[in-house]
């Protein structure tokens, strides 16, 4: 790699950082919190109540994730690979909402170079600057990629999976490419199970090499093998622990919305023309779609384009309802938006004014960076900061054991204000959470007449304009 390529590369990992430290300390309460504090929780208690990855438990003792109640608070979706790189870095440094975003943000600028390497060999060192350039500022990964969710690290695990690969496949005899390859499908499939729908590309690069002998190739049975059974033993051992499996059917049609106009407004209209792309970036995207092959491309990069399709329609309701399902479609959307630009930048002069693909280029990407900008900086914004300052004195009065209930709509974030365990929903009668060994409620709803009425006849801890700390009898519910 040429000097001037790494100054490069270097320059655009300092931008990608600077950008990412806008907001970095804002409190868990921003957009998505309810799963960034699912998320959190786990690692924090890894910290508190000892490491172990195979029984992961968060702060939420309610049966609202699948109707089942559970008291232990288990939490078995993605094996907590991320949950606990969060956690050694608190056994380190302390328990801090900063450091476990700044987490994320070192396992993209990780994704960056992978990004850049991974395009550098099909496309070329233009293509791959500018493809890492994007994916380091588009404005929705700079939000996302300073958040507390897997997200991130199963992009990492498959930009590092793609790039093995591809160079496995040069020389089937070079086991250290091989190694690579298989942990880091591991890492992407375990980190977030979706990672399956992009295994596409590795078919594509598989079937140009060997063509229908693929299937016959030992060393690529091996990893195949190799590369699913730690992901299969993971969902049989969570059978084991029912209760902490969260219901996820409705991620996949809910209400019958695949194919509906609903589902194509939301998705292109919404998300990937506006949220993501911001108008102008999905102009380049199309533009790029459609430019001629570089290099080694070929189909490769239009394979991980059909495969973020069949993700979208297979979980057609989740990606309709969480702009975070999105995250995995960045990478691909950026060499696109880069091949978009090389082709405004090097129109044919017998056609087109000299320098109208330039300025066109270059008007379209400062549009996309302003109004992408304009559609995420709300996602950084703290709309209720009383969920933090109610938590804080929570965590200061309450003992260290009380279990709380600390109702937000079932939105975990306030819970994890609180640090501890409890309830982010009543989900049964108040008698029942006391016989359980419930004592304390804290509320921002302090003007809600249910509330009014604990205070009054329960016992109030401390009261503010801004929040309710009560401890709570059997005797005293349900006075007027």
């Amino acid at each position: 790699m040429k000097k001037f390529e790494i100054l490069t590369i270097l320059a655009i990992l300092i931008v990608a950082l600077a950008v990412r430290l806008y907001e970095i300390k804002r409190p868990l309460a921003d957009w998505h919190s309810w799963r960034q504090a699912d998320t959190a929780a786990v690692a924090r208690n890894f910290i508190k109540e000892g490491y172990n990855p195979f029984i992961p438990r968060y702060d939420d003792m309610s049966s609202q994730a699948n109707g089942l109640d559970n008291p232990n608070r288990y939490r078995f979706v993605e094996f907590p690979i991320y949950n606990s790189i969060v956690a050694a870095v608190w056994s380190i440094f302390g328990i801090s909402v900063t450091s476990a975003r700044l987490v994320t943000v070192a396992i993209t600028l990780g994704s960056t170079v992978l990004l850049y390497l991974l395009v550098r060999y099909f496309s070329g060192v233009k293509t791959a600057m500018l493809s890492a350039f994007f994916f380091a500022t588009i404005p929705f990964n700079v939000f996302y990629s300073s958040t507390i969710l897997p997200g991130p690290l199963m992009v990492f695990g498959i930009l590092g999976l793609y790039y093995s690969f591809a160079r496995w496949l040069e020389n089937s005899r070079n086991w250290s490419w091989a190694v690579a390859a298989v942990l880091f499908a591991n890492l992407a499939i375990l980190t977030w199970p979706i990672a399956l729908f992009f295994t596409l590309p590795l078919l594509y690069l598989a079937f140009e090499k060997y063509g229908t002998s693929l299937f016959k190739k030992s060393h690529l049975i091996i990893f195949a093998i190799t590369s699913i059974i730690p992901f299969l033993a993971w969902r049989l051992w969570m059978q084991e622990f029912p209760e902490g499996i969260p219901n996820w059917r409705f991620l996949l049609n809910d209400g019958g919305i695949r194919f509906k106009g609903a589902f194509f407004r939301w998705l292109i209209q919404e998300r990937v023309a506006g949220l993501i792309l911001a108008s102008t970036g999905f102009a380049l995207f199309v533009i790029g779609a459609i430019r001629r092959n570089e290099y080694k491309e070929k189909l490769f990069y239009l394979s991980w384009l059909i495969s973020v399709a069949i993700y979208f329609i297979v979980f057609a309701s989740g990606n309709v309802r969480h702009d975070y399902y999105q995250i995995p479609f960045v990478p691909i959307a950026a060499i696109y938006i880069a091949k978009g630009v090389r082709f405004l930048t090097n129109l044919p002069t017998a056609h087109f004014q000299k320098y109208i693909g330039p300025i066109l280029a270059v008007v379209f990407v400062v549009l996309m960076y302003a109004f992408g900008f304009y559609a995420v900086r709300g996602f950084y914004w703290i709309n209720k900061p009383q969920i933090v300052s109610a938590g804080q004195a929570v965590d200061m009065i309450l003992p260290k054991d009380a279990i709380v209930i600390a109702p937000y709509n079932g939105d975990a974030a306030f819970l994890y204000q609180t640090n501890r365990h409890g309830y982010p929903i009543v989900d049964r009668p108040l008698e029942v959470l006391i016989d359980s060994g419930v004592r304390y409620l804290v509320s921002i709803d302090v003007g809600d007449p249910g509330i009014q009425n604990l205070v009054r006849n329960c016992q109030p801890i401390q009261t503010s304009s801004d929040y309710v700390i009560v401890e709570m009898f059997k005797e005293c519910i349900g006075r007027q």
